[in-house]
């Protein structure tokens, strides 16, 4: 009997309330995409969210999972909008946002560990035509040192057999694989995202497990409408 996988709900976060008067802060297919995407593991309590936004996500997760969520933001005011969201939500007992980067985080709280890491990185590893909003290149672009200490911090900070979830652009996702892999993280889930299913893939889902081997299963393709 073959394995049976979810339809993808595009709906997932409507029922949140959630500010948008910030263009930075809005939801876009990938935050949809991930939320939707996470299956925490039976027994999950907490999760760390690397580069939390607006805090769409975590709060997600602690409103659904009920998950204690700590979402990790550069932008100071992604990080206010956030907790903002996180009372819209009432979920602010759940949730703690902190304005921080991932380097400052691993030097402060070396010591915490998580059920759950995810992260919608920036996605291109790669050159290309950057904007002339500063604040869209950080969001949106990245080089190899600092997808490193992405893989890294998940590694770090992910207890053994923790599950993580990950959002990244097909065309880096075989450094992100060599990247993971490295920090001792198995891919086991990978599922690609089109606009259109006679298009090639825009984005791609990963998931897997701190302390497994990569066993990889490729989902059946989403069409994002």
């Amino acid at each position: 009997m073959g394995m049976s996988f979810r339809e993808f709900d595009p709906h997932v976060l409507e029922r949140l309330k959630l500010d948008f008067t910030s263009p930075h802060a809005r939801v876009n297919h990938g935050t949809v995409l991930l939320s939707w995407f996470i299956d925490p593991p039976k027994g999950s309590r907490t999760v760390l969210e690397l580069g939390s936004g607006s805090g769409a996500i975590s709060i997600f997760l602690a409103k659904t999972f009920g998950l204690k969520a700590t979402g990790l933001e550069i932008d100071r005011n992604l990080r206010d909008i956030s907790v903002k969201n996180s009372y819209s939500n009432c979920v602010q007992e759940l949730t703690t946002f902190i304005n921080c980067n991932i380097e400052e985080y691993l030097r402060d709280k070396s010591e915490e560990v998580y059920d759950v890491v995810i992260a919608n990185p920036p996605h291109f590893v790669h050159s290309g035509v950057e904007s002339f909003d500063e604040r869209r290149n950080i969001a949106r672009r990245t080089d190899r040192e600092s997808a490193r200490i992405f893989a890294f911090a998940t590694g770090r900070l992910l207890k053994n057999r923790g599950a993580f979830f990950f959002l990244l652009h097909p065309r880096d996702m075989t450094k992100w694989f060599r990247l993971l892999e490295d920090q001792g993280l198995g891919i086991h889930r990978v599922r690609f995202a089109h606009g259109s299913l006679d298009k090639q893939a825009q984005l791609v889902l990963l998931s897997g497990r701190k302390g497994s081997s990569s066993e990889v299963v490729v989902e059946p393709p989403i069409e994002m409408r």
